[in-house]
């Protein structure tokens, strides 16, 4: 997916960079991630899944931008201006572990950004699995969307 225009902010795109530059594997996931790929629906936060949450690296990005990143929070927590709809993931309900779902990952271009992001197949798994009451509505959106894919290709 090629996007010229974009639902990041200046602050968060820099943050994404920031994190790109120093190498920090990571995948945007649940809704956020669904919704770069056509699921009709919303979201008040950005899901990130990082492949290792002790990684320096991340504190390292966020401090160049005036933030912080707390690791011994349960999730660990980023904070600063750049942050505020930045959640921190540490599993996916039923997927196995980050580097099996990097390796499935697809790559969605917002402006100038460009995301590894868990395809809907996989972000419907890991819904189903994790079955929350907030889920339901999101596992019909899904659903719908990937029918209406699967009957273009």
């Amino acid at each position: 997916m090629d996007d010229s225009s974009t639902p990041l902010t200046p602050a968060e795109s820099a943050f994404l960079a920031e994190l790109e530059a120093r190498g920090v594997r990571y995948l945007v996931v649940g809704m956020s991630a669904a919704l770069m790929q056509g699921v009709r629906g919303a979201t008040e936060d950005f899901d990130l899944w990082f492949e290792d949450p002790s990684d320096p690296r991340i504190g390292e990005a966020a401090r160049a931008l005036g933030g912080f990143f707390v690791t011994r929070s349960q999730p660990p927590m980023l904070g600063g201006a750049f942050a505020e709809r930045f959640g921190v993931v540490t599993h996916m309900s039923g997927l196995p572990d980050f580097a099996h779902e990097f390796e499935g990952a697809l790559t969605v271009t917002l402006g100038a950004t460009h995301l590894r992001v868990l395809p809907l197949p996989r972000i419907l798994h890991s819904k189903r699995a994790a079955n929350r009451a907030k889920d339901q509505l999101a596992i019909a959106q899904i659903e719908q969307t990937l029918a209406v894919l699967r009957a273009r290709a």
